[in-house]
């Protein structure tokens, strides 16, 4: 799940790492949930009884994670796949 942005650290836009690069960055997509309720508060910061401020994960986490996989998905799969495709 968190690991899908995680390919960020991997570009560079530097113009001396152009020679060393193997691959290019053509299309990007990000899916923004935040409207849909259950995905605003599957993941949420609070405090609990004690006074520590921790993470809140809801168990619906996986299935929005992957609704918003899909959606990204369905969204880049026409810009790189063939149209016979």
């Amino acid at each position: 799940l968190f690991r899908v942005g995680g390919a960020a650290v991997l570009l560079s836009n530097k113009c001396k790492d152009k020679k060393r690069a193997k691959y290019q960055l053509v299309h990007t997509v990000r899916t923004h949930t935040g409207a849909d309720e259950k995905a605003f508060h599957c993941i949420y910061q609070e405090q609990d009884e004690s006074g520590h401020v921790g993470v809140s994960l809801s168990k619906q986490l996986l299935a929005i994670a992957g609704d918003a996989l899909k959606t990204n998905i369905t969204t880049l799969g026409p810009l790189v796949l063939p149209i016979s495709e």
